[in-house]
């Protein structure tokens, strides 16, 4: 059946915001459905048999993830060291990392190379890391925001969000994350700043936040704007292309064969949508339990269509498994 908005989520929501120690952005109005139909083709794994941990570890936060060569999965979380790592079973193989490093980390996301780029939004940094969490560059000043501006040696971010790359190796930042000023960072390979675009506001070209980003084949530039309810697409120059609109927060965005995954955020759900924005399936819902979501935050999809979701007020990681 399709589903309907139902308000009361939010009050079953309101004690799991209150009583968390992460600093959020919960919208001040009730939380909202996508306009889907169930996925039919995925199970949420229990939370306690996805991923095990040594006794005395656990996630903290889980704001980032993403799969490196090896097929490992790599979740940055707001716990003491920054980088966790699991086969792919869910098995713990290590944390790593600079300790206490990030002031609020956000985004994660590996390269080819199988190095850590991460961004901290409140330490308004975007950090290269190698795969052993040892720092290898690092882009902006650390504990300063403003506007990147390079004729007046200025390199700022306001709250960087999360980052991707285009076929040529340039760096994509988006960012803003509450009052940030939202736009999106070129860089060269090298971390030469190349041009920015965007600004606070509901037009095309505007955003509320600029949460999450992801760059298909042709290298279009996918941005979530999220309290816009929209996915706006430009082209390596800036220039705006069109976008995709929902009935909910776009909170994470992932692009994996021909298909659109994406979250909602503290609407509890995520998607399956094609290149056109028509919401193929939806699952999940606010709460605490199996399958349910805090704030459904960024995602990966891995080589078998399995979902993976950090929920940062939960603090864990979601599975979802598709079905043979």
């Amino acid at each position: 059946m399709q589903r309907l908005l139902i308000s009361t989520f939010a009050l079953s929501l309101l004690s799991v915001v209150v009583a968390s120690p992460v600093l959020a952005q919960r919208p001040d109005r009730p939380l909202i459905p996508l306009n889907a139909y169930e996925l039919t083709d995925y199970q949420a794994v229990d939370v306690s048999e996805a991923f095990n941990f040594p006794e005395g570890l656990g996630f903290a936060g889980v704001s980032g993830l993403d799969i490196n060569s090896e097929k490992n999965i790599v979740a940055l979380h707001r716990g003491e060291y920054p980088f966790l790592e699991f086969d792919s079973e869910g098995n713990f193989l290590r944390q790593f990392g600079p300790k206490e490093f990030f002031a609020f980390s956000h985004g994660l996301h590996v390269d080819e190379d199988d190095n850590l780029w991460a961004t901290d939004a409140f330490g308004h940094l975007v950090v290269k890391f190698d795969k052993n969490g040892n720092e290898l560059m690092r882009l902006g000043t650390q504990g300063e925001s403003g506007i990147w501006d390079e004729a007046a040696g200025d390199h700022f971010f306001d709250q960087p969000n999360d980052l991707a790359w285009d076929s040529q190796g340039n760096l994509y930042v988006a960012q803003g994350h509450g009052r940030g000023e939202p736009r999106v960072l070129k860089f060269d390979s090298e971390g030469n700043f190349i041009r920015q675009w965007g600004s606070r506001g509901e037009a095309i070209g505007q955003f509320v936040v600029a949460h999450a980003i992801q760059i298909d084949d042709q290298d279009n530039i996918y941005v979530a704007d999220r309290e816009n309810f929209r996915i706006q697409i430009f082209d390596t120059e800036g220039n705006y292309l069109r976008h995709l609109q929902f009935n909910a927060m776009v909170c994470g965005l992932y692009l994996h064969d021909g298909f659109i995954y994406m979250t909602s955020g503290f609407d509890g759900e995520w998607a399956k949508v094609d290149m056109e924005g028509n919401i193929i399936g939806a699952l999940g819902r606010p709460g605490s339990g199996n399958g349910e979501f805090g704030e459904g935050h960024l995602m990966v999809v891995d080589e078998f269509d399995n979902v993976y979701i950090g929920d940062v007020l939960n603090q864990r990681i979601q599975k979802y498994a598709k079905k043979n």
